[in-house]
């Protein structure tokens, strides 16, 4: 088994506490790893990035090659997108949604999200509102492993006792925000996989997702027959498109309280 996720975001933003976490749980479960150094500033407001290699043998190569990375997790949109070369054709992407615009030239928003959402496999998140109603503005990174979390050789269990044990000195407090963040991550892509196997687009299914406000539970099955019946419908595309434009979280069970028009 070999498994290789590239890390990434701005200063700031969490890239290496991802990073902690998954190599901990991967050593943990009896893996082999490599990261090399992280490319780019560290500082606040430079991108940021570092490769995982994974593996349950011994790992000879630092670096992941173009068209081999299983997973992207990416706390900011465009930086993800910076290395999708690395993504494998089955290879997800998973990012925030929520752009910092550190660059003068940054990308003009509408033609970022065209992009992003033309790749095949994607999971889109708000991160940053999901992580401030977890109670840390700074849980984003969590948000994002927890929706990638299904992807990774690692289990659930592990990664939460990393989590744990890597905000621990920080109080309890702010471990429950950041376990609880991670939560809302995986709840949200367990919502999205349901919604993908009851036969709605993909595309559909990440703009959508993009715009939810998740429990840090499992949604209720009810929630998404509603979702699944009204994005595969004739109008699924026009909904898609309204829940992403609102630009707000919606709660996940708006379908079921009241038909979104």
């Amino acid at each position: 088994m070999n498994f290789d996720l590239v890390l990434c975001g701005v200063g700031g933003q969490g890239v290496l506490s991802t990073a902690y976490v998954v190599d901990h749980a991967a050593v943990e479960a009896g893996l082999h790893f490599k990261q090399p150094e992280v490319h780019g500033m560290a500082q606040r407001g430079g991108a940021v990035s570092a490769q995982v290699r994974l593996s349950d043998g011994p790992v000879s190569s630092d670096l992941i090659s173009d068209g081999a990375a299983g997973a992207i997790l990416s706390v900011e949109p465009m930086e993800g997108l910076r290395y999708l070369k690395q993504l494998r054709p089955d290879g997800w992407l998973v990012t925030d949604v929520t752009p910092l615009k550190n660059i003068t030239e940054y990308p003009d928003l509408e033609r970022l999200f065209h992009v992003l959402f033309s790749v095949p496999h994607v999971i889109a998140v708000d991160a940053t509102k999901l992580a401030a109603k977890a109670g840390a503005m700074k849980a984003q990174n969590m948000v994002v492993l927890g929706a990638a979390a299904r992807f990774l050789p690692v289990p659930l269990a592990l990664l939460e006792r990393h989590i744990t044990a890597l905000f621990q000195p920080k109080g309890e407090r702010v471990v429950t925000a950041n376990l609880k963040a991670f939560r809302m991550g995986v709840a949200a892509s367990a919502f999205g996989a349901a919604l993908v196997a009851r036969g709605v687009p993909r595309p559909l299914v990440a703009r959508a997702l993009a715009r939810l406000d998740f429990q840090p539970v499992e949604v209720d099955e009810l929630v998404v027959k509603a979702w699944a019946d009204r994005l595969a419908g004739v109008d699924g595309a026009a909904v898609a498109q309204r829940v992403f434009a609102s630009r707000e979280l919606l709660p996940v069970d708006v379908l079921t309280a009241n038909t979104l028009n």
